[in-house]
């Protein structure tokens, strides 16, 4: 091919070559395939790619020959005067005969390896100075003319924007390696630090109730003062018990390390027991949760534990984001698609329309911390703004959706909030024909 392209065949060659660097995401073979290009674009007979470092020196990152063969070692069997002045000036370089110009014929390297044709050109992008192409062909006096030129900076400048979008993409995948592991790190350390935390927490649980065996034995079990203490002693040691256990099951599922003990379940089998649970709540705050009948809904493969943690979540939220006196309401049916949808609505505050999608993100809290109790049961009652991206997790891994909707957010009108849970149902078998 020579250096005779011109015209429609050299930028046909050019876009072709310049696609090719395009595509490429790492740096080493780019540019071997650059100089392999440039080499019989302008038919030398060795090439070389320099990039430029911030503190200005310059590393050789490909020497090859025209045959494809990587060159042994010698930076120093070039014209480095050549190569540093167009490096510094952005300025290209073109030599017929290097031992006969008045400019470099007596540099150190031109005389001792008697070079002869030479060109160089800059590789500059965003008007920066990254490196030069090194191109020479030392057994032809004339090889190289100006009007050689125009087709090699052409092929620089489209191999600049190459070589800085790769190593774009490789500094970005040793950040994003670096943040992996940094993450990695972090769930490990906050999982470590939740199984660290439940030693003392049991010995405190542990001594709790051995109090309590006292009280009972030395028959003070009707002094209110003990009585009292010991209730919130109970009280405090599970509270802490679960935040615990919330800490740990979100991070497992942020690490891809959660475990499901797939089984098949009745939907009635897992909720009813979660409304159950909050009776007490619900009448000392007089609020009521109606059921619709889960009978006839169709089983579905999954981990019954985990799914009562999820409705746990939700209508544990519905409860503290419904005032006293309020209603939750709790249906559900089958959609065409083999899946089933339960549907879980409050008669409660609501929730503004930008924050819908951001109560699923982590530690994520609805509204202001200040107004928050630290209760989980009390209204607005506090805690860690991991419900929902724990239900969302578990949701997930049973290959389900979960969504919530509100009209706004409002503590007189009371829009309500509607969560939604999509599940997958097992398909019947067909029975032989």
């Amino acid at each position: 091919m020579g250096n005779r392209l011109d015209g429609i065949e050299l930028l046909d060659f050019v876009l072709r070559v310049s696609r090719h660097m395009a595509e490429s995401h790492s740096l080493a073979p780019l540019l071997s395939y650059a100089i392999d290009q440039v080499l019989v674009l302008v038919g030398a007979e060795r090439g070389y790619i320099a990039l430029k470092h911030e503190d200005g020196s310059i590393d050789f990152k490909v020497r090859r020959d025209n045959e494809g063969n990587d060159l042994p070692g010698a930076t120093d069997e070039i014209s480095h005067s050549v190569l540093e002045q167009v490096v510094q000036t952005g300025e290209a370089v073109v030599l017929s005969d290097a031992m006969q110009d008045p400019q470099f014929g007596m540099a150190r390297s031109v005389m001792a390896l008697r070079l002869r044709s030479i060109m160089c050109v800059p590789l500059i992008t965003r008007n920066q100075i990254i490196g030069a192409i090194y191109v020479e062909n030392r057994s032809v006096r004339g090889r190289f003319r100006e009007t050689d030129l125009a087709p090699l900076q052409l092929f620089a400048n489209q191999a600049a924007i190459a070589i800085e979008n790769t190593e774009l993409i490789e500094n970005l995948k040793i950040a994003n390696d670096h943040l992996t592991e940094l993450d990695e790190l972090k769930n490990n350390f906050i999982i470590l630090i939740s199984h660290e935390l439940k030693t003392p927490l049991t010995a405190v649980s542990t001594n709790a109730q051995l109090m309590n065996m006292i009280i009972e034995k030395a028959g003070l079990v009707n002094d209110p003062m003990l009585s009292r203490t010991a209730a919130n002693l109970d009280k405090a040691t599970n509270r802490m018990r679960h935040v615990i256990d919330e800490i740990v099951q979100f991070f497992r599922i942020a690490s891809g390390q959660l475990e499901l003990a797939m089984h098949d379940v009745r939907l009635q089998e897992v909720i009813e027991p979660v409304v159950e649970n909050m009776g007490s709540v619900c009448a000392e705050r007089n609020l009521t949760i109606e059921v619709a009948d889960l009978h006839a809904l169709p089983k579905i493969k999954a981990d019954p534990r985990k799914l009562k943690i999820v409705f746990q979540n939700i209508i544990g939220n519905a409860v503290k984001y419904t005032p006293d006196g309020g209603s939750i309401y709790i249906s559900s049916h089958c959609l065409d698609d083999n899946q089933i949808e339960v549907m879980v609505k409050d008669t409660g505050i609501g929730v503004p329309p930008d924050e819908q999608k951001r109560v699923f993100d982590m530690f994520h809290v609805l509204g202001s911390l200040s107004t928050h109790s630290t209760s989980k049961s009390a209204f607005r009652g506090g805690g860690f703004g991991l419900g929902l991206p724990i239900a969302r997790g578990i949701v997930e891994a049973h290959n389900g959706r979960i969504r919530l909707e509100s009209s706004g957010y409002d503590e007189a009108l009371l829009p309500g909030t509607v969560c939604t849970v999509i599940l997958p149902c097992m398909v019947p078998e067909l029975e032989p024909a």
